[in-house]
């Protein structure tokens, strides 16, 4: 096993870069060669019928159709030619998803394939059957084949001063951090996770179930299987069993459920109920229909109905207004859905509304609900059957530090934190949920450009923003680091096998709002040939680095940005991550340490939040490099670390309060004051955060992409 060397060769890049391609790749070429997607994505070349947008509006079957003229052998041959292969189980892409990664597994390509012909006004089917052993192990071995990219070299003369900047914070990071973890985790004993990081004997398995589509074609079935680099119409490469249709036990699930933590008391006294959760809104969906899309909540008062426009409709909204919200979740262009009310501050009479409700009792002589807790709760279901969960805060006034203990709130306790100043103001805050089934290839981004949304169409202008910050996110994550090489030329690869999940907020709490990234669920798969055993591993822990440390590079872009368009009295503050606070402790000469079950972590030297939160993680398994004690930002204590799974290497930045978070605030006072809605969920004026997203950050995230890879490449993992 090889050692990281320190510190990075950034002279040997070219060299390096041509070497690798020369020895490893002769092998994979030679079997592999046969594979689909050899001519490189190309998206490019087309000329779609709409603008190609950095929210990628423009990724759709249809037009890309329509860009190939609706033809079915050029339809045919461009999904054989610029769509690579990925070995992973079921369904998880689908049309969008495959055209966005510009690769997928041959029931997600067959999928492409049957939407485009669709659109073209052709009749189809789907056909299944198994492949051979050897041609199984085509398609997985083209996985490694070296395929044309739309990025390009870009000279350090041309980068722009922030731009060298923000590559120099990146390379520094990682080689810092991963350094650290590699060197504290040299004598830790792992146990392999297969399932992690699959054999390719799995992968040729799962290439076996196969899939391709049938055209009818003057009154006759043709098959069109597209998964060879030689193949044509009329070529199929095994039985055929036919079906009108995808069987819906193939598809990966994706549920969204959100619940709320509730206490029952009266407005005086020591009677207080057990919490209890309540689940108050769920919404599920195949993976497959969610690709690169975004799933909006936001809150809204219970009887809401739309805009006030007039003096009448205010009074009727205030006669109405009972003191409790709804949360309602917008998915793509569907009908928002909303669901169960709840309070989340103790009742006080305003409105009329609410003078009812204690009119009635509520409170004096009934309990009322009040919320503690709001949580989203993400559920990714196989086509197995395996069913993996991750949980977001929403808010939580408890702490994890008390939820450890185990000691309920008492009612004092209830009514003075729900009605304390500077709670979230959940109808001034917004959740952009971002799913992905597979990376963004760089090619669609290339010269996207886009109008910002005119001012007066509200809501949907803070939505697109947020939305273009994951974008970036996602695309900046996948396209610097697709795969690591070995100076001998092997690989490991890296691509998602389920569904993900990368929030951006964009929340307010008094007269302060926070901006929030979050890569709530960022896991990929990593495959690798003849390489040694601790390789995955290891590329995993590397992967995760990066994508901690890109997170907050891209954070302090934006906020950069948006403090440039402010005035002195109302600054972002710095960007708070893992990678910044690991800077810190290096710049303070703060020690770190490795952690695991059974470690003893001092609140003296760690936020009580902090501590609860690394127990827990600690507790279930997982390995942590942090800190010896919190680092100071803004005059309040914070704490983070790297979480590694011991078996996959799996790595993650999380900090204080929450996993795989990079946020940043300022104090800006509110100074639009549309009634909050639906359709409008801006309640900011947020023309700054417009000029950021729409004009600078396209532009910078191409150039990280174009000038990053390579200087990562080169660092010596193995």
């Amino acid at each position: 096993m090889r050692r990281l060397t320190v510190p990075l060769v950034l002279v040997m890049s070219a060299v390096l870069a041509a070497a690798t391609a020369a020895n490893g790749d002769q092998q994979v070429k030679a079997n592999g060669g046969r594979g689909p997607g050899l001519k490189g994505p190309a998206t490019d070349f087309l000329k779609l019928p709409v603008p190609r947008t950095f929210d990628l509006s423009h990724v759709e079957p249809a037009h890309f159709a329509e860009a190939l003229g609706k033809d079915p052998q050029r339809i045919f041959e461009f999904v054989r030619d610029h769509v690579a292969y990925e070995a992973y189980a079921g369904c998880l892409r689908g049309p969008r998803g495959t055209l966005l990664a510009m690769a997928g597994n041959s029931v997600d390509r067959a999928a492409l394939l049957a939407s485009m012909l669709e659109a073209s006004g052709q009749e189809v089917r789907f056909a299944r059957g198994t492949l051979s052993d050897a041609d199984a192990k085509e398609l997985v071995l083209s996985m490694w084949v070296e395929r044309p990219t739309a990025l390009r070299a870009i000279a350090d003369d041309e980068l722009a001063p922030e731009l060298k900047a923000a590559r120099e914070t990146v390379l520094a990071g990682v080689q810092r951090d991963y350094g650290l973890i590699r060197e504290h985790l040299k004598n830790v004993k792992r146990l392999p996770d297969d399932a992690a990081n699959p054999s390719l004997d799995v992968l040729i398995d799962e290439a076996k179930s196969h899939y391709w589509v049938q055209w009818r074609k003057d009154g006759q079935w043709v098959d069109l299987d597209p998964s060879f680099a030689d193949a044509v119409p009329g070529s199929a490469y095994a039985e055929p069993e036919i079906l009108d249709a995808l069987p819906d036990d193939v598809f990966h699930r994706v549920a969204v459920r959100v619940l709320v933590e509730e206490y029952e008391v009266l407005l005086s006294g020591d009677a207080v109920g057990e919490p209890k959760m309540r689940e108050i809104l769920a919404y599920s969906a195949n993976a497959a229909d969610l690709s690169g899309i975004d799933l909006v909540l936001t809150h809204q008062p219970e009887n809401w109905k739309g805009p006030a426009r007039s003096v009448a409709t205010s009074l009727a909204a205030a006669i109405e207004d009972t003191g409790r919200v709804k949360p309602v979740l917008i998915v793509g262009n569907e009908k928002p859905i909303a669901g169960e009310p709840f309070r989340q501050k103790p009742p006080t009479g305003r409105g009329l509304g609410g003078v009812g409700g204690l009119l009635g009792g509520e409170g004096t002589r009934k309990p009322v609900a009040l919320a503690t807790a709001e949580i989203v709760e993400l559920e990714f279901v196989g086509p197995d059957g395996g069913k993996q969960t991750v949980v977001r805060e929403i808010f939580d006034v408890v702490g994890q530090a008390r939820r450890i203990a185990e000691a309920n709130l008492t009612a004092d306790e209830v009514r003075k934190r729900t009605s304390a100043d500077g709670q979230l103001d959940l109808t001034r805050s917004v959740y952009d949920l971002f799913i992905t089934t597979g990376r963004i290839e760089p090619s669609h981004l290339r010269e996207a450009t886009g109008d910002p949304p005119r001012r007066e169409q509200g809501a949907w202008e803070v939505r697109s923003l947020l939305r273009r910050v994951n974008v970036a996110h996602v695309a900046l994550g996948d396209g610097l680091l697709p795969r690591l090489k070995k100076p001998d030329g092997q690989a490991v690869v890296f691509y998602p096998d389920s569904p993900r999940v990368h929030i951006c907020e964009l929340t307010a709490a008094g007269d302060a709002r926070r901006l929030t990234l979050d890569l709530r669920r960022d896991r990929v798969r990593s495959v690798a040939l003849h390489t040694d055993g601790d390789d995955a591993f290891y590329a995993q822990v590397f992967r995760g680095v990066v994508a901690g440390t890109v997170e907050r590079v891209l954070g302090e872009l934006v906020v950069a940005g948006l403090s440039a368009e402010q005035n002195e009295e109302s600054k972002w503050s710095p960007v708070m991550s893992t990678s910044s606070l690991f800077q810190r402790a290096t710049d303070e000469r703060i020690k770190t340490m490795l952690l695991s079950s059974g470690a003893v972590l001092s609140e003296e030297h760690v936020t009580p939040e902090g501590a609860a939160r690394l127990r827990q993680a600690l507790d279930g398994g997982s390995l942590a490099v942090a800190p010896e004690r919190a680092v100071v930002l803004r005059e309040s204590p914070r704490y983070a670390w790297w979480q590694i799974d011991p078996r996959s290497g799996h790595t993650i930045a999380a900090t204080d309060e929450g996993l795989h978070q990079t946020s940043s605030e300022d104090t800006l006072v509110i100074i639009d004051e549309t009634e909050p809605s639906v359709t409008v969920v801006s309640v900011w004026s947020t023309q700054s955060l417009s000029v950021v997203v729409y004009e600078v950050l396209p532009t910078r995230v191409m150039s990280l992409l174009n000038t990053l890879p390579g200087a990562l490449q080169i660092m010596h993992v193995f």
